[in-house]
């Protein structure tokens, strides 16, 4: 599986025969086979790529998508968001995007076991913040982390977003560094590791 941030909240992953692009909104030129959108009312892509825009069982070129529903961070009530736990290869990547503090026992045995976490921690009132998105990781317990939705340059938000600094603070690490992540069942990390993926040029 390899892993590219794309910024704006969106990652795509693919491996040799699937690439599916995660996130609340599409970034202009990206493309995959499939589309998982987080957050309903999102316009769909004009293109081939299958769309997920919501809570099911999916499966696609022998990867299997588990959608489940959850509350946004913008809402009082109710489950308009989606999380996104993509199982290809024996690596399972969960996709949390921009969901309420906390996860539930429900939410957790839905997702399953979770290899590879990838989570917003920019915070202001938009998405997850430091303090909350460490607690959440310490609920699911995967082998690697990697953050998105923050302050990187780069990406722009409706609310200003904290850097990724807070977060790896709150998590006491020192992450690795690279532009694309790659990750196999075999060489998974025994011990939580943080990866910050840079996001690619715009």
């Amino acid at each position: 599986m390899e892993i590219t941030h794309l910024g704006n909240g969106v990652v795509k992953l693919a491996n040799r025969n699937f690439s599916i692009l995660v996130g609340p909104t599409l970034p202009k030129g990206a493309s995959a086979n499939v589309v998982a959108l987080t957050e309903p009312n999102q316009a769909a892509p004009a293109s081939e790529a299958v769309v997920l825009d919501g809570p099911g069982e999916y499966e696609l070129s022998g990867v299997h998508i588990t959608g489940v529903a959850a509350q946004l961070h913008v809402d009082e009530s109710g489950q308009r968001g989606t999380i996104y736990a993509i199982d290809s290869d024996e690596v399972v990547v969960a996709c949390l995007a921009n969901i309420a503090p906390g996860l539930s026992d429900q939410q957790l045995e839905a997702m399953g076991q979770v290899d590879v976490l990838i989570i917003p921690v920019g915070g202001k009132g938009l998405t997850l913040d430091a303090t909350a998105a460490a607690k959440i990781v310490s609920q699911v317990e995967p082998h690697v982390v990697i953050p998105i939705h923050y302050d990187d340059g780069k990406s722009k938000y409706a609310t200003a977003q904290d850097k990724v600094d807070p977060f790896l603070k709150e998590l006491g690490a020192k992450p690795e560094e690279v532009t694309k992540y790659k990750i196999t069942a075999k060489d998974m990390p025994e011990e939580t590791v943080v990866v910050v993926i840079k996001p690619e040029a715009k």
